[in-house]
């Protein structure tokens, strides 16, 4: 994920936030924060669709002064990257298609989130359903001041595991707008611009001989092209379809960046209901850089979504691909049980994969909170090639 965008999730306020270097900067992960919030205001379409019916706000509920289509989250969360974390997420629920009550409800929002490595984010974000949800418009302005550790470029670099400690700090704005052309089917044009100040802290020296990071300060700034296909039977815990993202960025000097080069990411999510209530989910992905890009727009590998196991940002390079698969297997309405196991890479070419394959398998756990709001509390437990890691927060990885 993106040096802003990767702050903003746990699921997806703090997922985003496991590749905080920027590596991946996908304009509308920011904005995917505003679905966080119907799992805590719609109905249970996936753990009883046939019961669950929708009994408004909980808040509201407890308070009768507060605004029913208010809502606010908090999500607590651990990665390898931070520590552990904590997000506050609120949006207010806007229905602009009265004519159509299938459209998704449009949202805007802020979020803040802070971590123990004393990283920490904010922003505000718009994500808006228009015409009978043909036409999607997505809007999102930060701030981010991230700490994390840099290994290197490549394979070997990440084998070695050594590294220095990186701050970045920058404001982040974009807008898309996607229309439907054919059934479940989304392309759309978007602006995506950052100024990212680097630095690097040189923490093996004697700190009395105060020696200044070495920084570097840069504009980035691109022209998104995104398409999706969402076949999916719920947005939030999805038990059946398909959910492909594409997203190609190009950065140029001409509408105001400092680099030119070009990213391509994309992703192909799966959903296979089994027996009556348990899923099998499996998720490829794969991305692209461009010559001359900066370290922070290479493509890293590992995180909370690809693949658990490990930290996200130790192996980076212009390549990279990740495939998994997971049962979810639900013996008890309060209870999901999850086994995963994937494989990816990174290499400077597509050519040269399948010579260092980054295996991980894992298991966990859901404790669900609300059948009705779909508020799951995740522990995951997985194991890579380095040891094991352990991730907490709020939602499943994909």
């Amino acid at each position: 994920m993106a040096l802003l965008l990767a702050t903003l999730c746990s699921f997806p306020c703090v997922q985003a936030a496991e590749s905080i270097d920027a590596a991946q900067v996908e304009e509308e992960e920011i904005v995917d924060l505003l679905p966080t919030l119907n799992r805590a205001s719609s109905p249970d379409e996936s753990m009883s669709p046939d019961q669950a019916e929708f009994t408004g706000n909980p808040a509201h509920s407890m308070f009768s002064w507060w605004p029913e289509d208010l809502v606010l989250v908090p999500i607590p969360g651990r990665t390898p990257e931070f520590g552990w974390s904590i997000a506050a997420v609120g949006g207010y629920f806007l229905d602009l298609n009265t004519a159509n009550p299938e459209t998704p409800p449009s949202i805007i929002g802020g979020f803040g989130w802070y971590s123990e490595n004393k990283s920490w984010a904010g922003g505000v974000a718009g994500k808006f359903n228009l015409l009978d949800d043909r036409l999607r418009v997505n809007l999102a302005a930060g701030y981010l001041d991230v700490n994390y550790q840099f290994y290197g470029i490549g394979n070997d670099a990440g084998e070695e595991g050594l590294s220095v400690r990186v701050e970045q700090a920058a404001p982040l704005y974009f807008g898309n707008i996607k229309y439907q052309f054919f059934p479940r089917t989304f392309l759309g044009i978007g602006y995506f611009s950052s100024t990212i100040d680097t630095r690097l802290r040189l923490d093996l020296l004697p700190p009395e001989w105060n020696v200044p990071a070495l920084g570097v300060e840069r504009r980035i700034a691109a022209i998104a092209i995104p398409l999706e296909i969402d076949t999916r039977d719920h947005e939030q815990f999805p038990r059946a379809g398909w959910h492909i993202n594409a997203n190609t960025m190009v950065f140029r000097e001409s509408i105001g960046s400092d680099v030119e080069t070009e990213t391509v990411n994309f992703s192909m999510n799966h959903y296979l209901p089994m027996r009556k209530r348990d899923v099998l989910a499996w998720r490829f992905t794969t991305r692209a850089t461009g010559d001359d890009a900066p370290f922070y727009l290479l493509s890293t590998f590992g995180g909370r979504t690809d693949l658990r196991g490990y930290e996200s940002g130790r192996y980076r390079d212009r390549m990279m691909y990740a495939a998994q698969a997971e049962y979810r297997w639900q013996p008890h309405d309060r209870w999901i049980v999850t086994g995963f196991a994937g494989v990816g890479e990174v290499a400077p070419s597509y050519s040269d994969f399948f010579s260092n394959f980054l295996p991980a398998a894992g298991i966990g756990g859901r404790f669900v909170l609300s059948q009705k709001h779909k508020l799951n509390l995740a522990l995951d437990v997985a194991v890579g090639k380095h040891g094991a890691e352990f991730y907490f927060g709020v939602g499943e990885a994909f």
